[in-house]
């Protein structure tokens, strides 16, 4: 049985008499809890370990830095690199272990404790545990969700509680045409359609581009972990080939992503492992040439506004939201979706070995990339929609 699978039999017992007792027990429970002053706002994640999901999460929760809210932690974390970023503010509570293996009584405690604040407001992403909650809040409290893509599993077990949902934030117009496409392949009011919230990313860019000294050989960056999704062992398979074929072209990785790498590519292929001090990884950026994603699906991720925010040129695959910023031959350079690995590989190689002949092109894509990221990823607007939205604050 998949992950998935065991989800959705959590989602459609979650409300079933049994469960339902014992959730109501721990909402007695929870309304026993002390409650501190502050704005009564809420945030559940899986995770605060290294990844591009986590900056985005880390930098939403930033936004509120002065609410003070409750941030809960709802999955066991790889390592915590990514902890400090959720600010010295925010009230951060890691009780993955009480949350999962708690249910469904931890979902009744957290509901009650919820429930006692006025108004409460209350955002999720990612979390199966978030899901589960909602039909124990209070009518007066405002639910809103996070979907970076399609294809993790969460738009499948959190589609029966979309109802519940006051609003839905996407971060591209891809997700946001899925989610629409999701509510009428299934049936749903037309209305939801209108909760639908288009929010995109933003990363910090430099004010100038600072030049690339390059050399004879091209350096090329993979960074992320190594999930299924991720297809690392692909860059691996780019290394070994534009080695066999003398394409002047170092491939480094950043990431939890040694083991995703087939072991005989490991030899063609740089490991520096995770990197959570964001000051490194943008010298990382600063040092490189091109970025490589072989992805099978992605949102639109954070990895490729980073990259071009330092002329970083992205050669990768058309998934998700990527072919609406990253244009072949302008800013970067893209491999059909539909194409099998070899093709892709090949593909990547020939882009490569293009880049390392044709400098020229390769300074102005970097140049494009840079602007494109200046004007399209630095948006001030991230906070004012996001408080906008939970807050009502006006932009």
């Amino acid at each position: 049985m998949t992950v998935l699978e065991k989800d959705m039999i959590a989602v459609r017992l979650n409300t079933s008499p049994l469960v339902r007792s014992v959730a109501t027990l721990g909402c007695l429970l929870g309304r026993m809890m002390p409650v501190r002053k502050g704005a009564p706002l809420f945030f559940f994640y899986p995770f605060f370990h290294v990844g591009g999901a986590e900056k985005v999460h880390a930098a939403i929760v930033r936004c509120f830095a002065g609410e003070h809210p409750w941030v809960f932690f709802t999955k066991k974390s790889a390592n915590d690199g990514f902890l400090p970023l959720f600010g010295t503010k925010a009230r951060l509570c890691n009780l993955w272990q009480l949350l999962k293996y708690g249910y469904p009584l931890s979902v009744g405690i957290m509901a009650g404790f919820i429930n006692k604040h006025d108004k409460p407001i209350v955002f999720g992403c990612n979390s199966l545990f978030y899901y589960l909650l909602l039909p124990y809040l209070r009518k007066e409290a405002r639910c809103i969700d996070l979907i970076h893509a399609f294809g993790g599993g969460s738009e499948h077990f959190s589609l029966g509680v979309a109802e519940r949902l006051d609003a839905r934030i996407a971060i591209n117009e891809r997700t946001v045409n899925d989610l629409k496409a999701q509510y009428r392949a299934n049936g749903m009011s037309d209305s939801l359609e209108n909760r639908i919230v288009l929010i995109e990313n933003s990363v910090d860019v430099p004010d100038e581009l600072s030049p690339k000294m390059r050399g004879t050989t091209l350096k090329a960056l993979y960074v992320g972990r190594g999930s299924e999704e991720k297809r690392v062992h692909l860059v691996g398979r780019v290394a070994s080939r534009c080695r066999q074929r003398g394409i002047p072209v170092d491939v480094v990785i950043v990431g939890d992503a040694l083991q995703a790498v087939e072991e005989p590519d490991r030899v063609n292929c740089t490991f520096l492992g995770e990197i959570s001090d964001q000051e490194q990884l943008q010298a990382v950026y600063r040092d490189a040439d091109l970025l490589l994603l072989t992805s099978s699906r992605e949102g639109f991720p954070m990895v490729i506004m980073e990259a071009m925010a330092f002329g970083v040129v992205p050669v990768s695959t058309t998934v998700g939201g990527i072919p609406s910023h990253v244009h072949s031959g302008t800013n970067g350079w893209l491999v059909p979706e539909a194409a099998d690995e070899g093709e892709i590989v090949d593909r990547m190689c020939e882009m490569a070995a293009a880049m390392c002949e044709e400098r020229d092109l390769l300074e102005k894509l970097s140049r494009n990339a840079y602007s494109y990221a200046k004007k399209h990823f630095s948006g001030e607007s991230f906070c004012a929609a996001y408080r906008g939205l939970l807050l009502g604050e006006r932009c």
